[in-house]
């Protein structure tokens, strides 16, 4: 074995995603059915789901359903717009 100091790998113009991820983590609600929409095991595409919203800056909420996936991705609200109590959004709003 020897190591290369100088290697170019080959471009290979990257790749297409295999899912419409711009589309399923549009923050609108989704049916994905396996077979259909996606291949891996139900499980198995929801963690990759998760992975890829955590990648993107968003957060999922998903549902298993048979060979059904419902998915809905939503940006987490950071702390400094969580509002305590109903005096605080006042104090906010003024």
């Amino acid at each position: 074995m020897k190591e290369l100091n100088h290697y170019r790998f080959p471009n290979k113009g990257g790749s297409k995603a295999k899912y419409d991820w711009e589309t399923i983590l549009n923050g609108k609600t989704w049916e994905l059915v396996q077979g259909e929409d996606y291949k891996p095991e139900p499980r198995t595409f929801v963690a990759h789901v998760h992975g890829t919203a955590k990648r993107k800056g968003l957060k999922v909420h998903t549902h298993i359903d048979g060979k059904s996936i419902i998915v809905r991705a939503y940006k987490e609200k950071k702390q400094d717009d969580v509002v305590d109590s109903p005096m605080e959004a006042a104090k906010i709003s003024v």
